[in-house]
């Protein structure tokens, strides 16, 4: 039995991605080698804490935000 993916559309930091339909944020950071240390993630505007990364799957045309924490003063 052959399995099929399909693809959908998402946007990243506004840079449309291309990614299997049900991928959940853990994924598509791992897949974009993306380190996930010091990031925070909001899709649609709306942060999503870090241990609900792995079981948040996101949809067709999502707009996914990546912030990447910096240090200074």
């Amino acid at each position: 039995m052959e399995l099929i993916f399909f693809k959908m559309t998402i946007n990243i930091n506004n840079k449309q991605q291309s990614i299997s339909e049900n991928s959940s944020i853990s994924t598509v950071l791992e897949q974009l080698h993306i380190v996930t240390k010091g990031i925070a993630v909001a899709i649609n505007n709306e942060i999503i804490a870090k241990e609900n990364w792995g079981k948040t799957h996101l949809q067709q045309e999502d707009q996914v935000t990546i912030i990447k924490a910096t240090q200074g003063g």
